[in-house]
């Protein structure tokens, strides 16, 4: 089999500010298999094997707010930013006092891991409010549906060689 990776989140991820990184994480393991983030920094994730990966991210942004809000999202490679792999997302403002705005934010791309024994992938991200966040939802009724995870995160092996 190659590696593969499904983890998601079920928690509420908030912002630690306007001047903070925020490290997304992952607290649902669904598929793990030469994929796996790490119990005790679960911002991490390892892949066993050098090679190219293909990753896909979305996150279910809320704004709180009566104003629309920036909300940037990006990938580091051991700790330093992945060169261009940020993308900003506006999130609508809230529709009412108890309605909030929502966007998924979604991006993918190819990370390189040349040791797996010591680099890992993290998806940072910022808002430039504190009313935005990433938001999970518990399943619900009439009809009946699943809940909401606040992160979605795929990876699959795609070449164990970088061209």
């Amino acid at each position: 089999k190659l590696p593969y990776a499904m983890l998601m989140s079920n928690a509420d991820q908030s912002s630690g500010g306007t001047t903070s990184e925020n490290l997304v994480t992952y607290n649902q393991p669904i598929l793990e298999h030469g994929i796996r983030r790490d119990p005790s920094n679960p911002s991490r994730i390892y892949f066993d094997y050098p090679g190219e990966y293909l990753v896909n991210v979305g996150c279910q942004v809320t704004n709180r707010a009566n104003a629309v809000h920036e909300f940037e999202l990006w990938a580091k490679n051991t700790g330093v930013n992945y060169p261009l792999s940020n993308t900003r997302f506006d999130v609508p403002v809230r529709k009412s006092a108890s309605i909030w705005g929502h966007i998924v934010t979604s991006i993918s791309g190819i990370f390189t891991v040349n040791d797996p024994t010591t680099e890992y992938l993290e998806m940072a991200w910022w808002s430039d409010s504190t009313d935005v966040y990433i938001e999970s939802y518990a399943a619900n009724t009439s009809p009946t549906r699943p809940a909401i995870p606040s992160v979605i995160l795929t990876a699959n092996y795609l070449s164990a060689e970088s061209v």
